[in-house]
């Protein structure tokens, strides 16, 4: 039985790093098989999978001065081809959610609870809380629910320090539980599905 090793040239990152456009075709016919493998594996869904495999490929282009060229590439793209994984799966989660009626909705829950949601009223009152955060405090929040990303991702994105991006999200979830009491659970169900 032969194993196919796929070996990558000498100073192939650093030519993808310098922006050479053959660097990144290489670099998709060794590993482009297998994070594609990886997105059918995970997303059950060949059209999907091509899509996040161009998109992750995509991504790593256009981050790629920032890559450091002696760093393991295969780690590299499959870290981010599984956070692009998650927030896709989430987002297409939260798509289809909004796409269902309410009561289609209702039918897919367990609780009584659930059957009483009001998802626009609970929306409504979500959107006025987010409202009375401060700017930063709010722009954190909904990098990290609404956009799915890592605090670390936050932080860089936003040039503050990870425990700034975790003190913004704990005092965000401090008001949004002050203020909706009661629907609070109702909240976290909905960002769950």
């Amino acid at each position: 039985m032969e194993t196919r090793v796929n070996h990558m040239a000498p100073g192939l990152m650093l030519r993808f790093k310098k922006g050479e456009e053959e660097a990144l075709r290489e670099l998709l016919g060794i590993l482009g098989p297998k994070v594609l493998g990886y997105c059918k594996k995970k997303t059950g869904n060949d059209e999907d999978a091509e899509e996040l495999t161009l998109d992750i490929f995509l991504k790593l282009w256009h981050f790629r001065d920032k890559l450091d060229p002696e760093a393991n590439p295969e780690v590299l793209i499959f870290t981010i081809a599984r956070n692009h994984i998650i927030n896709f799966m989430r987002n297409k989660a939260l798509r289809q959610l909004a796409a269902a009626s309410p009561v289609e909705a209702a039918l897919h829950q367990e609780d009584s609870i659930l059957r009483k949601l009001d998802y626009n009223e609970l929306y409504r009152q979500y959107q006025q809380i987010l409202g009375k955060l401060g700017d930063k405090q709010r722009t954190v929040f909904k990098m990290s629910r609404e956009e799915g990303l890592t605090h670390r991702e936050i932080a860089d994105r936003l040039g503050i320090s990870i425990r700034t991006v975790e003190a913004h999200i704990h005092s965000s979830l401090k008001v949004i539980r002050a203020e909706l009491k009661d629907s609070y659970i109702l909240l976290v169900l909905l960002f769950l599905r």
